[in-house]
């Protein structure tokens, strides 16, 4: 168990460094704080392309996942629609599920699983994105 745990720590590690590498190639500001209440959610402006994760934020849903999800935003959805976005992992319409969708292809190209499962279990991510997982994962086959 405690070799999981640091292989674990150490993928969530490079995981997060790729997706930080995407973001400094797109000129994307990433700023990781820890003294906001734990209720705040991450939050991404657009029109100055900064993101801003909360360390603290009280969520079941990964770092990984969440900064995915704001990075996709600002790379693949439409950047007019709103001045801020803030991360829900109940979001299921619009932009929010065009980011869950884009943060789960984004993530499987950076650190492909070994199925479905690992991948919703190892990033945490919402049951309901499921049949989105599953779908992206037969694509990338």
């Amino acid at each position: 168990m405690i070799e999981d745990y640091f292989v674990d720590s150490y993928l969530y590690e490079e995981i997060e460094e790729s997706l930080k590498k995407i973001a400094t190639k797109n000129d994307i500001k990433v700023l990781n704080v820890d003294d906001v209440k734990s209720n705040v959610p991450d939050t991404t402006w657009p029109s100055i392309k900064a993101i801003m994760m909360n360390i603290n934020f009280y969520t079941k849903v990964s770092y990984q996942f969440r900064l995915a999800h704001e990075l996709s935003h600002l790379l693949y959805g439409d950047t007019s629609l709103q001045d801020v976005y803030q991360f829900s992992e109940f979001g299921k319409r619009g932009e929010e599920l065009l980011a869950h969708k884009n943060a789960i292809k984004m993530l499987m190209e950076v650190e492909r699983p070994t199925n479905v499962q690992s991948f919703m279990e190892f990033y945490d991510v919402p049951s309901w994105l499921f049949d989105y997982v599953e779908a992206e994962y037969s694509l990338q086959g």
